[in-house]
């Protein structure tokens, strides 16, 4: 979002959905209910009530641990990335034999990954080479004598002198053994920008109402101190008793130690003062909008696309919203923002249809529990997706150069500066779109869940994870009218707004299928837009498939997918384990577009269908409010989508 007034918002940070938009007069519309569950007896009815009771005393735990395995899940994968990395660079270094070379060589792959700040190659025979900004001289030393042992090396977390960016304050410096003729020869290390964790934890903490800190060796080195909890800018804080975690990094002596500081429920409301969102069915003239601006003593502050207005007000609410429905609004809806306290051809058909192998992505076998748990390797036998299948991702944007996704995007929109260019600037974007459809069977990174679908980026959040819910509406909108199958909308907010309502119905008549977080303050509070009629409303569960702490429940949940300790892409070439309803709804994403990839033909209600039909059935027996029908199972879906083209 441009500096200018910030308008009712919504949030949508790492930390899956988050809140803020509007406040208007009428009523929401209904929510979906799920239908009743099979006849119980007084015996199953008690089975029932005890399972509820447990579910719910488990919404009331804070949420450290799981942050706190967030946290060093996301700093094992940086420093298990850089060491392949590195040792995917030796032998590229194999084939070069002047120190010229090797420094051409190293430069190629220092501009190749950003993360790198410097990088150093020492030689058992011979001077060493380096590129970029040395940070610690004496820490390259020490990766070159740790590694003569053929042991990789990864150094305490260190602050940079001179960082001209605060988020990127802290590094490591890391090395591996350079072999030649089955014996150490030498070592490569580099040193890495670590400072993203700031914005990583900082945003998890805002989210899970939780206060990290990373500890070095000694575990005094707190290199990411947060200050004490209280008051934390417009959210509320109310102190708890002390509930505490810990976590060990793998392949390190750090550890990440988090507190839960704050209370959860209730969202307490800040009006954005004398601003009114107001649509017409047709654009005013030059002299209706003097004459408002002056009977509301106020100001046109915007004009938005589809006969749409933003007006500061210096009258009562209730009298602006009354003057502009006498004088022919469609729509009139005041600004809240809201803080969680918790923080035209005929496609082809899809290409790869019958057994295929497993993917080869790095962190697949050892990380991405998510996919196996959703029976996603045994779908993936039948279709592995469909290029023509375009799955739009309304967040914050992409990383377009994020290796994850090349060949995996189709042209996007950036709805904040009306450009074509809808570069991620805050993380929750990139991450939402990998665990859709990150490039697939590249030896790298991760694997999406949709292969060959491609993602079409909407920026409608600005770097701060807020918008508009005109810019999203209208990206919706525009996502719709450009050839979108599937939209993801990780991001909601706690009152209605018709404005939003509209551009939702408007995809659905289109024929898109249109997905939602569920939200993560673990309360039953209808958010939309996951509560309207025509999304599936998606609640979060972690790996022994009960619904997470922190998710969302109620009456409009429609199925449940994997939402904790969640491995995808974040920006500038990295990863990250994020948990949250959040990195769930894009579960679901990628298994509407598989589904689509089968049959395109299906209906919007036709794919909603199959996915709670086809749902695993967890906690209370039949569809409830924790796990909607269930937790997706890909293979049976898939199953679905292909006799549904003999019908």
């Amino acid at each position: 979002m441009n500096r200018r007034a910030k308008w009712g918002v919504i949030t949508a940070l790492t930390l899956g959905l988050m809140v803020p938009f509007f406040w208007h007069d009428a009523q929401p519309d209904p929510i979906r209910r799920p239908e009743a569950g099979p006849a119980k007896t007084q015996g199953t009815n008690s089975a029932r009530t005890a399972e509820v009771q447990r579910i719910l005393a488990k919404k009331t735990a804070g949420n450290e641990h799981l942050v706190a395995r967030d946290i060093a899940r996301t700093a094992a994968l940086c420093v298990r990335d850089c060491r392949i990395m590195l040792t995917d660079i030796t032998n590229d270094l194999a084939h070069t034999h002047t120190a010229a070379e090797k420094r051409a060589m190293l430069q190629h792959h220092l501009q190749m990954h950003p993360q790198f700040v410097s990088m150093t190659l020492h030689s058992n025979s011979g001077e060493p080479v380096t590129v970029g900004r040395v940070l610690r001289q004496d820490l390259h030393k020490q990766a070159y004598k740790t590694t003569q042992n053929d042991d990789f090396y990864v150094s305490d977390l260190y602050t940079k002198k001179h960082a001209g960016d605060p988020k990127e304050k802290i590094a490591m410096t890391v090395g591996v053994p350079v072999v030649g003729d089955s014996k150490v020869t030498g070592s490569l290390s580099a040193d890495v920008e670590m400072g993203y964790m700031n914005q990583i934890i900082a945003l998890q903490d805002r989210e899970m109402g939780t206060d990290t800190r990373l500890l070095g060796m000694d575990g005094k080195n707190e290199m990411l101190k947060k200050t004490e909890s209280g008051p934390n800018g417009n959210i509320r804080i109310q102190q708890l008793s002390r509930k505490k975690a810990e976590a060990k990094v793998d392949g390190t002596a750090w550890k990440v130690h988090v507190t839960s500081v704050q209370n959860r429920g209730a969202k307490h409301a800040q009006v954005l003062q004398n601003e009114l969102v107001v649509r017409f069915t047709r654009d005013l003239t030059d002299e209706e909008i003097k004459r408002f601006t002056r009977d509301i003593s106020g100001t046109l502050l915007r004009k938005n696309s589809r006969h749409t207005y933003l007006f500061s007000f210096g009258v009562a609410p209730s009298e602006a919203i009354s003057y502009f429905k006498r004088n022919g609004a469609v729509i009139a809806e005041q600004h809240v923002k809201l803080h969680p306290n918790t923080t035209g051809t005929k496609p082809a058909p899809a290409e790869t249809h019958g057994a295929v192998e497993q993917p080869n992505d790095m962190f697949y076998g050892s990380n991405q529990w998510n996919l196996p748990l959703i029976s996603a390797d045994k779908a993936w036998q039948t279709t592995t997706g469909d290029p023509h299948v375009i799955i739009a991702v309304v967040d914050t944007g992409v990383d377009l150069n994020h290796p994850e996704f090349k060949g995996q995007l189709v042209a996007g929109r950036n709805m904040l500066t009306g450009t074509d260019r809808p570069q991620d600037d805050n993380g929750h974007g990139t991450h939402v779109a990998g665990v859709i459809a990150a490039r697939t069977n590249n030896l790298e990174g991760i694997a999406g869940i949709d292969w060959a679908g491609k993602i079409m980026p909407v920026k409608a959040m600005d770097a701060d994870g807020s918008g508009s819910v005109l810019d999203i509406a209208d990206g919706i909108i525009w996502a719709a009218d450009h050839g979108a199958d599937v939209i993801n909308l990780s991001l909601g907010e706690y009152a209605g707004s018709d404005y939003l309502h509209e551009a939702i119905r408007y995809a659905y008549d289109k024929g898109v299928v249109l997905i939602a977080a569920m939200g993560n303050d673990g309360i039953s509070d209808p958010s939309y837009p996951a509560a309207y009629e025509e999304v599936i409303g998606v609640a979060a569960n972690d790996e022994n498939k009960e619904t997470a702490t922190f998710s969302n429940y109620g009456q409009h949940t429609s199925v449940s997918a994997p939402g904790v300790a969640i491995p995808s892409t974040y920006p500038n070439n990295r990863y990250a384990a994020l948990s949250g309803t959040s990195m769930a709804s894009p579960h679901v994403a990628g298994v509407a577009a598989l589904i689509r990839s089968i049959n395109k033909d299906l209906t919007p209600q036709d794919v909603r269908t199959i996915l709670e039909e086809t749902a695993d059935d967890l906690g209370p027996t039949g569809p409830d409010e924790y796990y909607g029908y269930g937790q997706i199972n890909v293979a049976r879906a898939i199953k679905a989508a292909v006799e549904s083209k003999g019908k």
